[in-house]
């Protein structure tokens, strides 16, 4: 929507408030200054947006004094303050935060034009932000002030947060996002006769399953629906897709013999990763000739790779964006990383002593148990919760070495060996 000026410089007039702040910009060779403060502009202006997204929403309005004194940006200078602006946004505010930038131009104290950005934040309706260092702000008059303990526990309720993950709305997602036929296909396979919908009742199928939620005026597409039947899940939540990396030397030096970055609804991406694992030539298959014919020698045990791959979808955390499941292959072993830590109070040696697991996304397990593994047949779900001891007492039964579990700052990196045959 086009601003209406005349309504901007009366707002401007009036003053800072709850809704409206104003930031004289300098520049400093190419460093942004939020008025004569040499501190860090990207910082601030992420507290600012996530102060008012916390509140009523608001407007920003990055070259006007603070007395409301239009003093505009050079033009050749607008690049640089569009940069800061989305990176306070997007990398200074957790969740992001998406604000509507608009150039408008302004009359200075002399009447002549001057160049205003104005950066307009809506109220957050599913979530309540935080800066990265984990505060939560609000705006009480023209000031920011962190949210109390209680405060911030009715917020968290008000707007859902006290949901698991799985069930939350995705922020800015339409029900478009959720493919049709992936569900049809899904419920079909699933329910058999009574999975063959009439179109006008796949909502309240969406709702029952908790891949959709009704939230005011509708329903929203939940993150365990975009997860799970979204063409990209990655558009709506960063870093929901797997990268893979192989590599010709036992360390990760940069050279590697291919890389492949994996896409798509999570059962599919379970699908490409186990059948490029299968397919690996750093995977090899030794085969060798005995007195009743050949025996083929496998370097890893099918069920260990699925368990581990399996594994890191489910546990993984996705609300750390930027980061994702990476699989490393050598000519040794196998590296699985995913972001985030344990779950809950679970330790390495809780799960070598065979603890049951704590699921992170436990409807998202549940969904998976209705999909079979392209390399073993089965299900990639199994529900008995002895997986991992499984992995662990085959790989190590099959190479000689005991597989590693380690975490490694907010992310868990299992290792598994490979057996080393003579061919």
């Amino acid at each position: 929507m086009e601003l209406d000026i005349a309504t901007l410089l009366t707002e401007i007039a009036a003053g800072e408030d709850t809704r409206i702040e104003f930031k004289e910009i300098l520049f400093h060779g190419d460093q942004v200054r939020l008025g004569s403060d040499p501190g860090k502009a990207s910082r601030e202006l992420a507290e600012v947006l996530v102060s008012m997204a916390n509140t009523q929403g608001g407007k920003v309005v990055l070259g006007v004094t603070r007395d409301g004194v239009p003093s505009g940006v050079a033009t050749d200078r607008r690049d640089l303050l569009e940069q800061l602006v989305v990176n306070a946004a997007l990398q200074g505010a957790r969740p992001a935060i998406e604000p509507t930038l608009d150039w408008v131009h302004l009359p200075g104290p002399d009447g002549s034009p001057k160049s205003c950005l104005v950066v307009e934040v809506s109220p957050a309706r599913y979530y309540v932000h935080q800066t990265t260092d984990g505060r939560f702000l609000k705006r009480i008059g023209s000031h920011r002030h962190p949210i109390p303990a209680e405060q911030l526990g009715r917020l968290l309720a008000e707007r859902g947060l006290t949901l698991p993950f799985e069930e939350r709305p995705t922020p800015g997602t339409p029900m478009t996002a959720i493919d049709e036929v992936r569900v049809d296909r899904y419920l079909r396979q699933r329910f058999g006769d009574l999975g063959r919908i009439d179109p006008a009742d796949r909502e309240r199928w969406l709702l029952n399953l908790k891949l959709a939620i009704r939230v005011g005026d509708g329903p929203r597409p939940t993150n365990l629906g975009v997860l799970l039947f979204a063409e990209a899940p990655d558009r709506w939540l960063g870093g929901s897709f797997i990268d893979i990396a192989s590599y010709r030397t036992p360390v990760a030096d940069g050279d590697t013999a291919d890389s492949k970055r994996v896409v798509g609804p999570l059962p599919e991406q379970l699908d490409q990763v186990l059948r490029y694992l299968k397919s690996s030539p750093l995977i090899a298959t030794v085969s060798r000739k005995e007195a009743f014919g050949r025996r083929d020698l496998p370097a890893y045990v099918d069920t260990a790779l699925q368990e581990a791959v399996v594994n890191a979808v489910v546990h993984r955390d996705y609300e750390i964006t930027g980061s994702q499941i990476l699989v490393r292959l050598f000519p040794d072993r196998v590296e699985i990383q995913n972001p985030g830590g344990l779950h809950n109070t679970l330790t390495e040696e809780n799960l070598y002593a065979g603890c049951q697991p704590i699921r992170r996304n436990q409807l998202l397990a549940g969904f998976l148990r209705d999909y079979v593994s392209p390399i073993t047949g089965t299900s990639f779900m199994e529900s008995r919760g002895e997986g991992f001891l499984n992995l662990v007492r085959d790989s190590e039964r099959l190479s000689g070495r005991r597989p590693v579990l380690r975490r490694i700052g907010q992310a868990v990196r299992l290792t598994i060996f490979g057996a080393q045959h003579e061919a």
